[in-house]
C-alpha cells in the first residue's frame, strides 16, 4: 500500500512519528508545505509554480497547500499514487464543525475524498504552543503507539465515501478512543483587533479566544476528559436526495 503522509505545520516531531507509523503499514512517504499552512482548508495553488524539495528520505517538502499534496502526489507522477491518505499530526486539535471546514491538515482529507482515496487526520490537543520544541509534542511514544491504535480500529472500514478526523488529548497515559459525531460548534471565540503601523494606517488581526466548552462535544472530551475523538465525515450528506414537490 502506497501512503501519502501530509499536514499543514510542514516538518514536525508529528510529521515524523505519523511517517513512522505508516512506514510500518506499506511504502509510506511524506510531501508536506515549507512553512505554516494553517486554517487553509482545502485550498490549491492555481497562480505560481510548486516547486519541490528533498529534506530527508522520503520526506519532500514544497510550497504548496496539504490538498495540493494529494493532487501533486496523484497526478504529477514524482511519487507512487497514494491508496492511504494520513494528515497530521497537527499541533492543536481540530475539534468542532468550524475546524472540519477550516483546517489545513483536514482539508487534505477532503481532496483525497474527492479523489476517491481513504484518508485520516490527526490533530493533538498541545497547551504548550512552540511547535518547534519537542518537548511540547509530549510522549511521542505514546503518540505513535495511539496513532497506530486509531487506524487499527479504523482499518476495516476505510473507503473513499467517508473520511475521519482523529483528535487526542495532551496526555497520552490512559486515553479511551470514542467515535463521535457531537462537535462542537465553534472551536474559537472570533475577535478582529484594529491597530496601527507607523505611518497611522490602519491593520486588522483575526484571531481566536478559547470558547465555552459544551459538555458532551469532541473538545469536551479531548480537553477535558483527555479520552481520543474519532468523528466519521461521510459524503453521502452531499449527495442528491429526491425534492418531494408540494
Amino acid at each position: 500500500m502506497n501512503i501519502l503522509v501530509t499536514n499543514d505545520d510542514g516538518y514536525t516531531e508529528g510529521m515524523k512519528a505519523l511517517l513512522e507509523v505508516a512506514g510500518k503499514m506499506g511504502n509510506a512517504y511524506a510531501l508536506v508545505p515549507d512553512r505554516q499552512r494553517s486554517a487553509i482548508s482545502s485550498a490549491l495553488t492555481l497562480h505560481k509554480a510548486l516547486r519541490l524539495n528533498k529534506l530527508d528520505k522520503n520526506v519532500h517538502e514544497f510550497n504548496g497547500t496539504p490538498a495540493d499534496a494529494v493532487v501533486f502526489a496523484t497526478y504529477s507522477k514524482e511519487f507512487d499514487t497514494p491508496d492511504l491518505v494520513l494528515s497530521g499530526v497537527n499541533f492543536g486539535d481540530n475539534t468542532g464543525l468550524s475546524s472540519i471546514i477550516s483546517s489545513g491538515t483536514i482539508g487534505a482529507c477532503w481532496q483525497a475524498a474527492i479523489e476517491n482515496i481513504p484518508s485520516i487526520s490527526f490533530s493533538k490537543h498541545n497547551t504548550n504552543n512552540n511547535w518547534r520544541d519537542k518537548s511540547a509534542w509530549g510522549d511521542l511514544k505514546q503518540l505513535k503507539k495511539h496513532i497506530g491504535l486509531v487506524i487499527k480500529k479504523l482499518e476495516n472500514d476505510l473507503n473513499s465515501d467517508v473520511f475521519y478526523n482523529v483528535n487526542m488529548p495532551d496526555d497520552l497515559s490512559a486515553p479511551k478512543i470514542l467515535m463521535t459525531n457531537n462537535m462542537q460548534r465553534q472551536r474559537f471565540k472570533t475577535t478582529v483587533t484594529k491597530r496601527f503601523d507607523p505611518s497611522s494606517k490602519a491593520y486588522f488581526w483575526i484571531t481566536g479566544t478559547q470558547p465555552t466548552v459544551e459538555a458532551g462535544t469532541d473538545f469536551h472530551e479531548v480537553t477535558r476528559n483527555k479520552n481520543i475523538t474519532i468523528t466519521a465525515v461521510p459524503l453521502q450528506m452531499f449527495k442528491a436526495v429526491e425534492v418531494e414537490e408540494k
